[in-house]
């Protein structure tokens, strides 16, 4: 029994980084990263809905081959609204585009009325022994399962609450002397800590998925203004100011949330910079570009939603200094007490600079012998 439910613990922490490796990578890099979970069946029996596959991320210089399984999205055509895609390159080469197909549908996916895959839409491709992919079966759907669940943005930290809950009622249950005695080493202080940096991952990672960084591109002219590729911008002659829409702030939960709207351009101004947003409310913010110093400019604007663990007038002053400093502090707020925990208690500090002495000792003996 012992045998199984430490296989049984084996396998749900595997799930449970698995998840959070995916879920995190691709918030922050915005496309698959390391692992992916597998949505669908087109392409059985490679792999079916709920199995997490290993992808390897592409470079610009990498090639694509016919026959490789690639992670695409599509920016027109039938699959422009499917997000990302696991299919094999049947045809085509980086030029001209690709040829899709899943395994397990009958046609392409260009004759299903989507357009040639260009080589800058695919992110990465399928890790394989040989031509087989590696795949962990059914892992997956634990982070299917929290996807469904994603309107509402306290799903995440709902389940980060019942795992802290679950923690305390275990320490609570197991809190009796004899098994204390036969606990003698760092098994509890790492579950306290363990969980407390898993509440933080959760955490940051529902909140990182929430923002936005906006890239945009425009240059500042002398002479005269007008249209320039890929911007949405394009060239404002010096005086000019031109305002746009910027991003629509939702708040789909039941407690307030704080946004915060930051850049380094100070050309760039916007409607809002720190607000609260209630239950139920959105707002419409737009950015102004006042043209002032001509010149090439590549800026960003970075919006943020965050938790209201900390006062908004701080989360806005440390996301003025950086956004990824403002989400590390709010996010490490709700796990730190159990990262801290182990440390606090006399009981648990004790033990744990016991035991590190002991392995301190027992590596020093090693390396003078």
């Amino acid at each position: 029994m012992k045998i199984f439910s430490r296989i049984l613990n084996t396998l749900l922490a595997i799930g449970i980084l698995c998840t959070l490796i995916a879920a995190v990578g691709s918030a922050i890099a915005k496309e698959p990263v390391l692992l992916t979970v597998i949505r669908s069946n087109s392409m059985h029996p490679v792999w079916e809905r709920g199995d997490m596959v290993i992808i390897k991320n592409l470079k610009e210089n990498d090639t694509v081959q016919n026959g490789d399984i690639v992670f695409f999205k599509t920016e027109k055509g039938s699959l422009a609204d499917k997000g990302w895609i696991a299919h094999r390159v049947v045809d085509g080469n980086a030029d001209k585009g690709f040829i899709t197909k899943g395994d397990a549908n009958k046609t392409t996916d260009q004759q299903d009325g989507s357009g040639l895959i260009e080589r800058e839409w695919i992110a990465g491709r399928a890790v394989t022994i040989g031509e087989t992919p590696i795949v962990i079966p059914k892992i997956g759907y634990l982070s299917l399962w929290v996807e469904e669940y994603q309107s509402s943005p306290y799903t995440l930290p709902g389940i980060a609450v019942v795992l802290a809950i679950i923690i305390g009622i275990g320490e609570l249950t197991s809190g009796q002397k004899k098994s204390r005695k036969k606990n003698n080493g760092m098994e509890l202080q790492l579950i306290y800590i363990v969980a407390g940096l898993t509440i933080y991952v959760i955490m940051g990672a529902t909140m990182l998925a929430s923002g936005q960084k906006i890239n945009l591109v425009y240059e500042v002219s002398n002479q005269s203004n007008g249209v320039l590729m890929g911007s949405a911008v394009g060239i404002l002659k010096v005086g000019d100011e031109v305002s746009q829409p910027l991003a629509e702030l939702n708040n789909g939960g039941f407690f307030k949330l704080i946004g915060t709207i930051t850049t380094d351009d100070k050309q760039i101004s916007v409607s809002h910079t720190n607000l609260l947003l209630a239950p139920g409310q959105n707002i419409e913010t737009t950015f102004t570009v006042n043209a002032e110093k001509p010149g090439m400019y590549e800026s960003s604007i970075q919006v943020g939603l965050f938790y209201p663990f900390l006062p908004s007038s701080f989360i806005y002053f440390l996301a003025q200094k950086s956004y990824w400093l403002a989400l590390a502090v709010v996010s490490i707020v709700p796990g730190l007490p159990l990262i801290i925990y182990p440390i606090i208690d006399g009981k648990m500090r004790r033990r744990m600079m016991k035991l590190l002495g002991k392995k301190k000792r027992k590596i020093k003996s090693i390396l003078t012998f």
